[in-house]
């Protein structure tokens, strides 16, 4: 059998790839029958099979793609603000070619990670933050902020913790931007024994809140984020943040 699967892939290399994926995809999709030679030899029951099964992949997909917009929607905002606010600004180093309604990171970022004293280690987890803010013209890490959709909270948290850790004589204020319906979900993450006794003050924003108050705060805010003002006319802080 791999001898003939090695043949085949050989034979359509340009569409399949040199390391077996595409043509191992293939054979799975033939083996749980979402692919299918000839529909008349299938049963209605196992036709119903396959049409739930491409519905609910149908499904995945979608989902995944608009937390995926959520999440370079609520970068963008985040670097529009801190440019705004007078910060240099830059994205985790895998984000950078990304952009948000034809507007690309590169034309508010930094062109590349400032050098930090830290250990190259931790700069790179420093560097795989999804938005930093720098005090214009330094080295010194003002903001820094993970976005969260579907991913562990927890892995965010501990990005943060690296950071402020890094830098104990002058800690960055720290933000989790969570979509509004894992507030609960980070809480619980925040009262754990292991962050809260480690001295780590986290902020959370959440994505709605981010989202209405963005234009507002990049023509009336200053300073750093817990510090902004509200607008003329407003009754209550545009950017809603909570300390734990």
């Amino acid at each position: 059998m791999r001898e003939v699967i090695l043949q085949k892939n050989n034979k359509h290399k340009k569409s399949l790839s040199k390391d077996l994926g595409a043509i191992s995809g293939l054979l799975f999709d033939i083996g749980v029958k979402i692919m299918v030679g000839d529909e008349g030899s299938l049963s209605e029951k196992e036709k119903a099979k396959i049409e739930n099964l491409l519905k609910k992949r149908h499904k995945e997909v979608t989902s995944e793609r608009e937390q995926e917009n959520l999440h370079t929607e609520m970068q963008y905002h985040l670097l529009k603000i801190g440019k705004a606010l007078g910060y240099q600004v830059i994205s985790a180093s895998n984000d950078r070619s990304r952009n948000f309604q034809g507007k690309n990171f590169s034309s508010l970022c930094l062109p590349c990670f400032p050098e930090i004293n830290v250990e190259k280690e931790t700069k790179n987890t420093i560097a795989l933050i999804d938005v930093i803010w720098f005090e214009n013209n330094t080295k010194n890490i003002v903001c820094a902020f993970e976005v969260e959709k579907s991913t562990s909270i927890y892995s965010g948290i501990l990005r943060l913790t690296d950071l402020y850790h890094s830098f104990p004589e002058n800690p960055s204020s720290l933000f989790l931007i969570i979509p509004d319906n894992r507030e609960k979900e980070l809480l619980l993450q925040l009262s754990r024994p292991s962050i809260k006794s480690n001295g780590t003050k986290i902020h959370y924003i959440k994505f709605s809140v981010l989202k209405e108050n963005c234009e507002a705060i990049c023509k009336f805010g200053t300073g750093k984020p817990e510090s902004v003002r509200p607008a003329p006319g407003s009754t209550s802080n545009p950017l809603t943040c909570m300390a734990i």
